[in-house]
């Protein structure tokens, strides 16, 4: 679950280019691709962050069942292998000059 929050709220986001909400906003991001998220309101420049991906609990079950029971790693192949990082943003918007 990934978490938006800024001031001023009541500010539009956007996951990868899709309008999610307005702030204070929660919601679910696919686990396998990379994260742009984008809050916009008008009279305020446009702030931009990008997300990575961690290895999530699931995944480093994986790979110690990999190593230490001869178990294949299929499991890292999947989304579910994986979490955004961070999972909250809390930005400032500044005024547009």
């Amino acid at each position: 679950m990934i978490q938006v929050s800024s001031e001023p709220s009541d500010a539009q986001v956007l996951s990868n280019g899709k309008p999610v909400g307005q702030t204070p906003v929660s919601f679910e991001a696919d686990r396998g691709e990379a994260l742009l998220i984008e809050v916009k309101k008008q009279g305020y420049e446009t702030q931009t962050r990008v997300g990575s991906k961690k290895l999530s609990q699931v995944g480093l079950l994986d790979v110690i069942g990999g190593v230490f029971f001869l178990v294949p790693l299929l499991g890292l192949l999947s989304s579910g292998a994986w979490a955004h990082d961070p999972q909250q943003y809390g930005l400032t918007l500044e005024p547009v000059k």
